[in-house]
């Protein structure tokens, strides 16, 4: 049997060559589709970025969605496309903004270095935004993880946006609270922010934005700032004195503030906060700020009706009470006392108010020469003294007893013949509340003794 037609090998293979050909040219095809279609969908997301987190907000399988993500995000922030790096970086913030946020997550996936090279000058402001939020919230982690943001590099490139000329409020506020979350981490943390001379920008924002209109229009950066002041003032043991004492001229404008309400009373509070830790020192701190002429304001600032105010002026007058004599009759002569008697047993304020207050007499009584304590009791400091002996607080138990005592100490020697403060004393039946304080296994001792000497 004859074949109908010959087989052409040549024709076929080259048949075989081309299908081939148009397989691979079709695979092609499909794959820059896909990658179209990833591109598109990728610049979709990155021009709606804003409207995808905001709809993930309080979505937890939104959320969920988006952590699974996180390996994808990860190679954006890598790549050389500045706008798959920031719809990358703009939704790790996010992530790292949630109730549980991913911070070791985060850490482990090797994004921190990329957060600081996105706050150098070739990167627009969204760029730079998101990294600080998103190293603001790594900050404000566990200190080990607050270590990883230190160790990027991210202190000295918050300082240059910091000393930035633009006019990028909203980014340095994020940076002057990111600075204080570091700061906060411990006094190890607050030094070493310190030390790459952070307080100078900080001080300069406060004061060029103190004055009418900047005050109103940016407060919620002097609200950062101030915030962050307190923080780089606090601690145990505390800042280097010499590294601080520059915020003094500030520190007077903040509490000249007025009305001291809503954000602008939450700066004013800052400030008194610092106060009271910058007085809380040796006597050259003392005088650094008696020379910063904040006396006469302090005394005004004890008629205030926020207690927290309050609260932390009384803290920063009993430190200057326990000053030397010329420091002390410093505030003396502000005429200050009336107003210490006043909130000593004013109903007014939180029983912390009244304890202060009696804290501060007894720092005066204690600290104070035999003139100034004679002083003190003219002006009927003793009551309150005997008032707080027996009060729940242990340190104002302590402080009050100590108190009286300084007092008769100083009465036996301004009163050779006979006591006269001990008649006082037992008017307002200060004998009777100390001989209930010797049973204490603390101060039951120094009871016992002040009876066996003054009592009557």
């Amino acid at each position: 049997m004859k074949w109908l037609f010959k087989f052409d090998k040549d024709k076929w293979q080259k048949r075989q060559r081309q299908m081939q050909k148009n397989l691979r040219s079709m695979e092609s095809i499909r794959k820059i589709k896909r990658e179209l279609i990833l591109f598109f969908k990728r610049n979709h997301e990155f021009f709606h970025v804003e409207r995808c987190i905001e709809d993930a907000a309080g979505d937890p399988i939104a959320i969920q969605k988006m952590f699974d993500s996180i390996p994808v995000m990860v190679r954006d922030m890598m790549s050389g496309n500045e706008s798959f790096q920031l719809a990358a970086t703009a939704r790790v913030s996010f992530l790292l903004s949630t109730e549980n946020p991913p911070i070791d997550v985060v850490i482990q996936s090797g994004v921190v270095p990329h957060f600081v090279r996105f706050l150098i000058e070739q990167y627009g402001f969204q760029h730079k935004l998101y990294s600080v939020r998103a190293l603001y919230a790594i900050g404000k982690g566990s200190l080990e993880q607050a270590v990883v943001v230190i160790k990027h590099g991210a202190i000295p490139m918050f300082i240059r946006l910091l000393c930035c000329s633009e006019e990028c409020y909203q980014l340095k506020e994020l940076v002057a609270a990111a600075l204080g979350s570091l700061a906060s981490q411990s006094p190890d943390f607050r030094d070493y922010v310190l030390q790459f001379g952070t307080l100078t920008p900080l001080l300069s924002l406060l004061d060029n934005h103190l004055e009418p209109p900047m005050l109103h229009e940016k407060i919620a950066l002097l609200r950062a700032c101030s915030n962050t002041l307190a923080i780089f003032c606090q601690g145990n043991p505390a800042p280097s004195f010499n590294q601080i004492r520059s915020a003094l001229p500030i520190l007077r404008r903040l509490i000249h503030l007025n009305p001291p309400v809503g954000v602008i009373g939450d700066v004013f509070e800052d400030a008194c906060l610092c106060l009271s830790y910058l007085s809380n020192g040796s006597a050259e701190q003392i005088q650094a700020l008696i020379d910063a002429d904040v006396c006469a304001r302090l005394v005004m600032l004890l008629g205030f009706s926020d207690g927290k105010i309050v609260e932390h002026v009384l803290r920063t007058v009993g430190n200057i009470f326990k000053g030397v004599d010329s420091q002390i009759q410093k505030i003396m002569d502000a005429h200050i006392i009336p107003s210490l008697l006043y909130l000593s047993q004013s109903d007014n304020y939180d029983v912390e108010v009244r304890w202060d207050a009696a804290c501060a007499l007894s720092n005066a009584a204690r600290r104070g020469s035999n003139e100034q304590i004679r002083f003190l009791v003219n002006q009927g400091c003793i009551g309150p003294l005997c008032d707080h002996i027996l009060c729940p607080d242990r340190k104002t138990s302590i402080l009050c007893l100590k108190g009286l005592k300084s007092v008769l100490k100083a009465s036996e020697i301004m009163h050779s013949t006979r006591n006269l403060y001990t008649l006082i004393i037992t008017d307002f039946d200060g004998f009777g509340k100390v001989e209930k304080l010797q049973s204490d296994p603390d101060i039951g001792e120094m009871a016992m003794k002040l009876l066996m000497k003054y009592g009557v």
